[in-house]
């Protein structure tokens, strides 16, 4: 494939992610429309609904990125054509996502939202590779977006687990509500924490203060044994965030 076709694939890959995001808020798919289903079934581990704005950014960086690339025209490397594939593969599964929640799939959301989350391992991969050629990447517009993008979806990954086997009736088994949470919240910053330190990146470190915040302010005055995890979680993010910005970037071949 050439490189100006794939950057009309990408092209071609966001007006779908477009056209399924529309449907889905316009009430065309199923009866669930964005965020229904999540607030319906909310367990613990669910950050405050402010966290979710997330996406705005994410969506915006989303829709720059390969009208950028039209104009750019990123040649310099040949990894940008895998990578415009990959990035195509992942808005269409965006969109696909929305679409299945909507019609409560949960199951089917957990096998898109991980292909999602390996699809956006394979476009930083990529990034790493073609930095480390010396070949330009524009940070803001090209790298930043998909740094916040993989470590929202790592979270969401996680999420989504957890709001599915809620919403199939799993309490936990053996465990309380609450050690349940925490046992996920561990897990989830156990991954993050290593992605994060594996790419050398301090915005995915972040990404995970800003979810964990979140977590903090919606169980200030419930949980407190969630509360003071997810403090103890945000505050070494932000010391690893701190460290990963002082400090040239990992590379990752």
């Amino acid at each position: 494939m050439t490189h100006r076709t794939s950057r009309f694939v990408a092209l071609g890959g966001l007006l779908t992610l477009a056209a399924l995001y529309a449907m889905n808020s316009l009430g065309y798919l199923g009866p669930n429309p964005i965020g229904s289903t999540s607030r319906a079934t909310a367990p613990l581990i669910v950050p405050a609904g402010y966290a979710f704005a997330i996406w705005g950014p994410i969506y915006i960086g989303l829709l720059i990125f390969p009208i950028y690339q039209l104009f750019k025209k990123r040649e310099e490397h040949p990894a940008w054509i895998e990578l415009r594939l990959w990035y195509a593969a992942n808005v269409v599964a965006n969109g696909v996502w929305l679409a299945l929640a909507s019609y409560d799939q949960v199951w089917s959301t957990v096998a898109v939202i991980v292909f999602m989350l390996v699809s956006l391992f394979r476009i930083n991969v990529l990034l790493n590779r073609i930095e480390a050629a010396g070949a330009p990447v524009n940070y803001w517009l090209e790298r930043f977006v998909f740094y916040v993008y993989f470590a929202w979806v790592t979270l969401a990954t996680v999420l989504n687990v957890a709001s599915d086997l809620d919403f199939t009736g799993w309490d936990g088994g053996p465990l309380s509500a609450v050690t349940w949470t925490v046992v996920m919240m561990l897990v989830a910053a156990g991954i993050a924490g290593f992605t994060a330190w594996r790419f050398g990146s301090a915005a995915y470190a972040g990404v995970v203060v800003w979810a964990f915040v979140a977590i903090c302010v919606k169980h200030a005055e419930t949980y407190s044994t969630i509360f003071y995890v997810a403090l103890a979680v945000a505050v070494l993010f932000s010391v690893l965030g701190v460290r990963l910005f002082s400090q040239p970037r990992l590379k990752m071949a």
